[in-house]
């Protein structure tokens, strides 16, 4: 993914962020967890490196999700921004839905499809995978 600026925040208003260029791609998640942080049947997520993340107004709320991640969230109004993996990984994830212009972005798999509610099949033709990919 070529090199963009995106800004985005949370629905009150009391979080925002920048992007200064993206890390990774753009993956609708399925799995139980992201379903229930999101409240929906999938969450999608745009990879970004940490040194190109910053909040530029703000400070999240984080929850341990899982021994191995975290996720942030606005303690205002409860939007998910964030989740991060705890370990070697030099990335975060930003939730797309979250992004001031989300159709700047384009998901480009799914992941966790395992999981996925038997409702959510989609004949997008994008790649589908058991894990992370």
């Amino acid at each position: 993914m070529s090199s963009v600026k995106l800004t985005g925040g949370c629905l009150c208003g009391a979080l925002r962020y920048e992007i200064d260029g993206t890390g990774g791609g753009v993956s609708h998640c399925h799995c139980g967890m992201c379903r229930k942080a999101s409240g929906a049947a999938f969450a999608t997520w745009l990879g970004v490196d940490h040194k190109k993340f910053c909040y530029t107004q703000g400070a999240p709320t984080s929850y341990r999700s899982s021994d191995m991640a975290a996720r942030s969230f606005c303690a205002t109004c409860g939007s998910q921004l964030q989740f991060d993996y705890l370990g070697p990984l030099d990335h975060t994830h930003v939730s797309v839905g979250s992004l001031g212009e989300p159709a700047r972005v384009q998901p480009e798999r799914h992941i966790w499809v395992q999981d996925r509610v038997s409702w959510a099949d989609y004949a997008d033709g994008l790649p589908e995978f058991s894990g992370e990919d």
